[in-house]
């Protein structure tokens, strides 16, 4: 079937529109960080014990003083709350973060060494909410490795 010169200019126009409403669509929904606002949550249970807490800077393009008030444990055993600080990171222009920290073992036969690295990834949502996913891996326990995410709130 012909439909003529017309139809086919008068088709890619129209897609040309719809792919640009939704590019607009799409920026409309990522959502930015509330700026200078302090966020805090928790780790999904069983872990919902542990606090995850940090600041987003006036201008909204980093994290400041992102802390866990436990290192994550995904085996048997524990002691006391070990709390943990992780580095400053940047928010992208998407509205995420990925931040790293580490524990570094302060008594016994390991005492100085590195136990356990941490990765903690956030994409920021709608109305100062955030959520993302705490990765701890142990060096020497691996079985203690593993992952939770969170939720906070500014």
């Amino acid at each position: 079937m012909w439909f003529g010169k017309g139809w086919r200019e008068g088709a890619v126009s129209g897609t040309v529109v719809a792919v640009g409403v939704l590019g607009l669509a799409g920026a409309a929904l990522a959502a930015n960080p509330v700026k200078g606002a302090t966020y805090s949550g928790a780790l999904a249970a069983p872990r919902s014990s542990y606090k995850v807490s940090f600041e987003v800077s006036e201008n909204g393009g980093q994290i400041d003083g992102l802390t866990i008030s436990n290192l994550p444990f995904y085996c048997p055993g524990g002691g006391g709350a070990i709390p943990i600080k992780f580095a400053d990171a940047p928010i992208s222009k998407s509205g995420t973060f990925t931040s790293t920290g580490k524990y570094i073992t302060l008594e016994g036969p390991l005492k100085g060494q590195l136990a356990t690295k941490l990765t903690i990834t956030g994409t920021f949502g709608q109305g100062g909410s955030e959520a993302g996913t705490v990765t701890s891996t142990w060096v020497k326990l691996h079985s203690c490795s593993g992952q939770s995410s969170y939720t906070a709130k500014s």
